[in-house]
């Protein structure tokens, strides 16, 4: 295995492959904190139901949009195009989100 030199960006891995699900709780929530300048973070959550649309809130509910699969992708090719051209990702956002079911 070939070591890569130091300070090469690292691709993040993708999601974690989901647990078998319950029919009890089959939804899985992906949060993740983003520091903001006036308080100490904003909550970012996006929950995945099985047969169902993407649901998306931002700053604990406040802004909240619902996206098919398909709208989700689009939605984060745009995204990571648009924000990878700001600059070098910040070292918060170096994290694995792990999915929980609540």
């Amino acid at each position: 295995m070939t070591e890569l030199p130091e300070g090469t960006p690292v691709r993040m891995p993708y999601a974690d492959e989901p647990d078998d699900t319950t029919a009890e709780e089959p939804r899985r929530f992906y949060r993740l904190r983003a520091p903001h300048v006036d308080k100490a973070s904003v909550p970012v959550t996006v929950r995945v139901t099985p047969d169902a649309d993407l649901y998306v809130a931002v700053g604990a509910g406040r802004r909240r949009m619902y996206l098919t699969p398909s709208e989700a992708w689009a939605l984060w090719r745009c995204l990571s195009e648009a924000v990878a051209s700001t600059g070098e990702p910040p070292e918060w956002i170096r994290v694995h989100v792990t999915p929980t079911h609540r």
